[in-house]
């Protein structure tokens, strides 16, 4: 099994507008899209976006008789302290294969809406770590940690205030990440876009130090040419701390694959 893009976004998401289709042009052995399930969205005027899932096992069983390729479940699971039992109600009548456990939102703002700038970046990042270690506590669901700096994307932060202000933090974080056999996501939006790859540096031998050893991919993508986007150099990274391999989540079984 060669590795597959384990965080990517279709027009199921509230945020997107990719058909599958446009994905499945690189012929992938495997595909999963992990479209965005938010309660009480901050980014969306508080609504609650939920990816349609009859939509989506439509759409997956046409696709079957088209290509070859084996198709997955997958969802990106937004939490925020108090919808969790809201969210496993509705996970114990849905199947999915892939579970991407993500923080986005706070319940008053998301941590990339402009509001985040009238703020102390460090009582921003607090306040997102804090949120961060409270939900792998309180939410027993999901595969994959995603993009472990998102709620620091706004403000321009050094490795050197990631350890002198939230190791302590990041540490509870991982710990809790490798108890619960979480894989860490390396990704695509921050490593690029947001220009995070530093925070990586850090963060990856902090996380290995403690023995964390699941590592993903994700592109993260919301439009089709990003799919698979920076993986030559994300894989890069990983090997300059000597990861060998990947793991992939296919429901209740976890595959260990070569980096790409």
């Amino acid at each position: 099994m060669n590795y597959y893009d384990q965080h990517l976004h279709t027009f199921l998401s509230f945020d997107s507008e990719e058909q599958f289709e446009n994905y499945l042009v690189n012929q992938p052995e495997f595909f999963v899209a992990t479209d965005h399930f938010d309660l009480e969205n901050a980014g969306t005027g508080f609504k609650d976006d939920i990816p349609d899932y009859t939509r989506l096992t439509k759409k997956l069983a046409e696709l079957n008789e088209q290509y070859d390729t084996t198709f997955l479940r997958g969802i990106e699971l937004g939490v925020v302290p108090g919808q969790e039992a809201k969210i496993q109600e509705y996970l114990a009548t849905h199947t999915y294969d892939l579970k991407l456990l993500s923080i986005h939102q706070n319940g008053k703002f998301d941590y990339m809406d402009d509001i985040v700038l009238t703020k102390d970046k460090f009582a921003v990042a607090k306040m997102y770590f804090d949120q961060m270690s409270e939900v792998l506590d309180s939410f027993p669901d999901g595969h994959i940690l995603t993009h472990f700096e998102y709620g620091l994307r706004r403000f321009d932060f050094t490795p050197e205030e990631l350890e002198n202000h939230f190791e302590k933090e990041l540490i509870t974080i991982f710990k809790k990440v490798i108890q619960r056999e979480l894989a860490m996501e390396i990704n695509a939006k921050s490593f690029g876009r947001y220009q995070n790859e530093k925070l990586y540096r850090y963060a990856i031998p902090l996380y290995q130090s403690l023995g964390g050893k699941l590592f993903t991919l994700g592109s993260d993508a919301h439009v089709a040419e990003d799919y698979r986007l920076l993986f030559p150099e994300m894989a890069h990274l990983l090997r300059e701390f000597d990861v060998k391999q990947l793991v992939v989540f296919q429901g209740n079984d976890r595959f260990f694959t070569e980096l790409p």
